[in-house]
């Protein structure tokens, strides 16, 4: 059976929460942050680098709340665990191919941003510090979509 990789985004723009989902039809991987503006540019220069190959390791906070990330790959399959501290520690585990993944976040954000210009929002009339969708978020996506 062949994995069919979905990606959604959800950006609160009051606040900065922010979830990203990806699923291959077996697993689902909710990246959360509730500090989105720095959260959104980390996630997606961690994904390159470990996607070209610069690290094949790497950690991230989840700015906003007590969970933390560990990203890691043998250069064909990404595998995530996702550490938890409340309501008490956990640890959940994910695999993913790594193409697939990358692909899947680069088509789901293009569509969200898409969905965003077609409904006016983007681009933004001014920018405002801290916000989820600012330049640098943006920025850091257009550098990630840029290599693939």
């Amino acid at each position: 059976m062949k994995s069919i990789y979905k990606c959604s985004i959800d950006i609160r723009f009051e606040g900065g929460d922010i979830k990203i989902d990806v699923s291959d039809g077996t697993q689902l991987f909710s990246f959360k942050s509730g500090v989105g503006f720095i959260a959104i540019p980390h996630f997606l220069i961690t994904l390159a680098q470990i996607y070209r190959g610069e690290v094949n390791e790497a950690e991230l906070d989840c700015h906003g709340n007590s969970d933390y990330y560990r990203f890691s790959s043998d250069g064909v399959i990404l595998f995530i665990e996702h550490i938890t501290k409340y309501p008490k520690d956990e640890i959940y585990k994910y695999q993913f191919n790594l193409v697939k993944y990358i692909e899947a976040i680069d088509n789901g954000f293009k569509r969200y941003l898409n969905e965003l210009e077609n409904q006016g929002v983007l681009p933004l009339k001014t920018q405002e510090f801290a916000h989820p969708l600012g330049d640098d978020v943006l920025n850091a996506f257009y550098e990630f979509s840029g290599q693939l």
